[in-house]
């Protein structure tokens, strides 16, 4: 009788971990819905799809292939050679001294060109002011406030093809400079905290947006995008799925 309590006690205590360990998952953009549902409406959808054949966790992942035709152009601009998947948070998330934990991870299947690309941001709704955001020039990852003239930090191999990257950010939203703040990790290291001011007014809806955001040029470039997440903690954020960084693909086919 003792040892079935003991038993009944301990699965329950599991449940309830499992419960728990659910509900700090706010949302997710895993793609395993078999498209692209869980986002929100995309730039240029064209270039995005869904791929089975090499994803971080799971059984799907978002792939972004960019070309330079004119179809890519955003209103017809040719710095502005972008696709990329959308996702917002609900009204009054973003603003002052409200706090943001997000995580995604990525995967080229080759190396980018020497050409500055967005890899992903945050922008401002209805001013689409864009504040902070995550740069890939060739195999380089980098991360700057929108507004200022140099990187914050850039890693030589950051966005090496061929294995996949895994980016994290705590985020607190302020429009005072001393308050607002953006801390990242790249494949489970950390890059430090950087202040700034990164809401544009006290109320602002704040999205991001991750694919390819570039100068319009004639090579055809791929992104792989997974695992992206938004928790309600730094200790989820930093532990799930870590184990899966660095992981590789036969990308062939892609």
């Amino acid at each position: 009788m003792k040892k079935s309590f003991t038993f009944m006690c301990s699965a329950i205590a599991l449940l309830s971990l499992s419960h728990l360990s659910s509900a700090s998952i706010l949302w997710q953009g895993d793609f395993e819905t078999g498209d692209i549902s869980q986002w929100n409406t995309p730039i240029n959808p064209a270039g995005l799809s869904v791929t089975s054949e090499c994803v971080f966790d799971g059984k799907h992942a978002g792939k972004v292939r960019l070309t330079g035709d004119d179809s890519f152009l955003w209103k017809g601009k040719k710095f502005l050679n972008r696709s990329e998947f959308h996702h917002r948070r609900a009204a009054g998330d973003t603003g002052e001294g409200k706090e943001t934990f997000f995580a995604f991870s990525f995967y080229l299947p080759k190396k980018f060109t020497e050409h500055k690309h967005e890899l992903g941001y945050w922008e401002s709704d209805k001013s689409w002011q864009q504040m902070l955001r995550f740069n890939i020039t060739g195999s380089e990852l980098s991360f700057q406030e929108t507004a200022a003239k140099d990187v914050a930090w850039k890693l030589p191999e950051g966005a090496a093809p061929g294995q996949w990257h895994r980016v994290a950010m705590h985020i607190r939203w302020s429009t005072d400079p001393k308050l607002g703040s953006a801390e990242v990790w790249v494949n489970g290291k950390h890059m430090g905290k950087n202040y700034f001011k990164n809401l544009p007014t006290r109320d602002a809806l704040m999205f991001t947006q991750i694919g390819i955001l570039r100068t319009q040029e004639e090579t055809v470039e791929e992104i792989l995008i997974d695992g992206a997440m938004e928790t309600d903690n730094l200790t989820e954020l930093l532990e799930r799925d870590k184990h899966l960084v660095g992981k590789t693909c036969n990308t062939h086919s892609l």
